[in-house]
């Protein structure tokens, strides 16, 4: 198991990153106000040759289309392909902001 923790400030914002990778699975936790958003998991799913896909389900909390759009868009980039359990509870999910949010776990998994 790997474990680590860091923090970064995004858009001015404190934010903290929690990454756990396990045998088969990874934990991801983002957070700009110290509490766990909604839990999702994500399984890779059989997609296309250029694309990977991914089945997306809501472990604890409220769906959100936006949220979960941008869960996905975070898996895509990191190319996570296990399956991954994310807390994503940040203010801001527009490209720039996500992009460092990818740049930051980039090194932590």
């Amino acid at each position: 198991m790997k474990f680590k923790i860091v923090a970064a400030l995004l858009d001015g914002v404190h934010t903290d990153f929690v990454a756990s990778v396990f045998e088969n699975t990874t934990f991801i936790a983002v957070t700009q106000n110290s509490k766990l958003g909604t839990l999702y998991q994500v399984n890779p799913d059989c997609g296309t040759f250029d694309e990977q896909g991914y089945n997306i389900k809501v472990l604890f909390g409220r769906e959100d289309d936006n949220q979960t759009s941008s869960i996905i868009s975070l898996m895509r980039a990191l190319n996570v392909n296990n399956k991954t359990i994310i807390s994503l509870m940040i203010d801001n999910t527009n490209f720039r902001t996500l992009r460092a949010v990818q740049q930051v776990l980039s090194t932590l998994i």
